[in-house]
């Protein structure tokens, strides 16, 4: 196995050599610091059982996809008939976007994209994966792509409890490091990873066959993220008792009620630790303080209503918790880049996209 349990793994908080697919660069017009302060953990392998380069199994998954892509235009994304397995493409270079990654693994097949998390920027290149375990706000932008050589990726959402599942059923490592707490990993997809995805990927348009085999591939797919460089953070990050429920708890409460006003305190409460331990543990954990992650999550919601339900600018800004429409103006003004009309009519005209 190319990601085997004896492989040598090394987080880079520091920029990684240039050989990797993988580099860290300092987030546009914000400081730069120690990467490990914002939980972005990027990695990178080296065994003698690996192969070089998984140029094999890259092409296999590129040529499924791009088989996928003319069916749904340029620029765009396909929702597979597999639960939860997203292609994307996007055939042009466009401006950075806010979004919110939810627990997923993606591999970046072609073209290039950069993650801002926190205050520190990483750029993926063909062939690197990176796997979230909580919802956490990014800026994303593909830094390459065209209409010769289209950016394109695949994402699978993941299933925490089916992942848990696998853990439980391994048999314990005989030492268990636990690393800081982080929300984010990435690192070389394997030629075994790459061809459980394209496995899973062939299963599309046949429901016979992904009804029957669709879920033990996606075991599969957790069994090789257990086996690569991310999988001690994995299996540190989901396993019983992990030290940071009390964030995963404060998140997923924000997440239910980014709507209502929020109260540090009462989080803190709920999360089970002092407002202090809260905001340094949260900002660890997703790069940001709970009041910004409220803020994303509302103005992503707003984003959402006005895109899919046509409601106005108003309508948006009361449901989703804010009481003063021109503040919301000018926070979503911030964040997206222009007002709220301006950004609505544009995204509807170009139909831009993003992973």
């Amino acid at each position: 196995m190319s990601f085997a349990q004896s492989c040598r793994c090394t987080c880079a908080r520091h920029a990684l050599s240039a050989d990797s697919n993988i580099r860290l660069t300092g987030a546009h017009v914000m400081t730069s610091s120690s990467i490990s302060q914002f939980g972005l953990s990027a990695v990178h392998s080296r065994t003698s059982r690996e192969p070089a380069e998984p140029d094999e199994r890259l092409q296999a998954l590129k040529r499924l996809i791009e088989k996928v892509t003319p069916q749904i235009g340029l620029n765009d994304v396909c929702k597979t008939s597999i639960a939860d397995l997203t292609f994307y493409r996007m055939d042009k270079l466009a401006t950075p976007t806010y979004c919110i990654y939810e627990p997923c693994v993606a591999i970046i097949l072609q073209g290039a994209k950069e993650i801002t998390f926190g205050e520190q920027a990483c750029e993926f290149a063909q062939g690197s994966f990176f796997v979230t375990s909580v919802d956490i706000p990014t800026l994303a932008r593909v830094t390459a792509a065209s209409e010769q050589t289209p950016y394109l990726s695949i994402v699978l959402k993941l299933d925490l409890s089916m992942l848990n599942e696998v853990i439980q059923a391994q048999a314990p490592l005989k030492q268990e490091v636990t690393p800081q707490a982080r929300g984010f990993a990435s690192g070389m997809a394997s030629s075994e990873m790459l061809d459980a995805f394209a496995r899973l990927s062939a299963l599309t348009g046949q429901p016979l066959e992904a009804g029957l085999m669709s879920d033990l591939i996606k075991r599969e797919i957790c069994v090789r993220l257990l086996l690569s460089c991310a999988g001690q953070w994995l299996r540190s990050v989901t396993r019983d008792g992990y030290r940071d429920k009390g964030i995963v708890r404060a998140i997923e409460w924000l997440k239910l009620h980014y709507d209502e006003p929020l109260h540090v305190a009462q989080l803190a409460q709920l999360s089970g630790m002092a407002s202090s331990t809260l905001h340094h543990n949260f900002r660890k954990l997703t790069g940001t303080s709970p009041v910004q992650y409220q803020k994303s999550l509302r103005l992503q919601a707003a984003r959402s209503l006005m895109l899919t339900e046509r409601v106005d600018v108003n309508t948006a800004a009361l449901r989703v918790g804010y009481e003063s429409v021109a503040q919301f103006s000018r926070e979503y003004a911030r964040r997206f880049g222009a007002p709220p009309s301006r950004d609505i009519k544009y995204a509807r005209e170009t139909g831009g996209r993003h992973d």
